[in-house]
């Protein structure tokens, strides 16, 4: 039995990590992330409710695209950026924006 070459192991690998992080999203889309900010409004209101999950289905789309193509590209690599981005203006919302 052959052990399956690199680029195989990677598309198992980003097809696993797409499928953790879709069920992350969905999980964060239907029961929530836990995070409440009762003082929020406006647009700091939407980037709490909403912004875990883009997060995490940013990452989806990431994953997806690197398992599809078989390897980290720059354009897996812009999505989880995005993500990285938009997690940190989610973490300002959450716990310094007044």
């Amino acid at each position: 039995m052959n052990a399956p070459e690199p680029s195989g192991r990677r598309r198992v690998a980003f097809s696993l990590a797409a499928a953790v992080a879709l069920v992350v999203t969905v999980v964060f889309a239907t029961i929530g992330d836990g995070v409440e900010v009762p003082d929020a409004a406006g647009l700091r209101a939407v980037v709490v409710d909403g912004g875990h999950t883009a997060v995490w289905a940013l990452l989806t789309v990431a994953f997806a695209i690197a398992a599809v193509r078989g390897r980290w590209g720059r354009v897996s690599n812009g999505f989880a950026v995005a993500a990285g981005i938009l997690y940190a203006v989610f973490l300002i919302a959450v716990f310094v924006w007044r």
